[in-house]
């Protein structure tokens, strides 16, 4: 246990390791109370692009859990600061929730359904 106390740093995923669906999981709480108290540097990182950091951050406010929404990345992000590099200031269509077309607008896409750059299929309740 003493090897993993002594790290500087930590990358935690979300659903199933600190919350299940709308509920905390056991330890989940203390385990962040500890990485700040220790001034442990942490993200936590999801696979999932509905929710953008903020969304996330609320989740857990609402669970109890006060973190800053810079301790989050998503898999949004992630295809946002790719898409970024590829084509700045592009254009795609967005099969998605907010959490992937705020990432995408934040770096400078525009929405198109006529000739985008990109087709970005993302988690969504609403295929078909």
């Amino acid at each position: 246990m003493e090897q993993i106390r002594s790290k500087a740093g930590f990358i935690c995923d979300m659903d199933g390791v600190l919350y299940h669906g709308n509920y905390l999981l056991p330890g989940a709480s203390e385990f962040v109370e500890w990485l700040q108290r220790e001034n442990k540097k942490f993200l936590f990182l999801t696979n999932s692009s509905e929710r953008s950091p903020r969304e996330l951050q609320l989740k857990l406010a609402r669970m109890g859990i006060e973190v800053d929404e810079s301790h989050f990345y998503t898999s949004a992000l992630a295809t946002a600061s790719f898409l970024a590099r590829q084509t700045p200031r592009g254009s795609a269509y967005i099969i998605g929730e907010t959490g992937l077309v705020k990432a995408l607008y934040d770096v400078g896409f525009s929405m198109n359904d006529v000739n985008p750059d990109y087709v970005v299929v993302g988690e969504t309740r609403s295929y078909s």
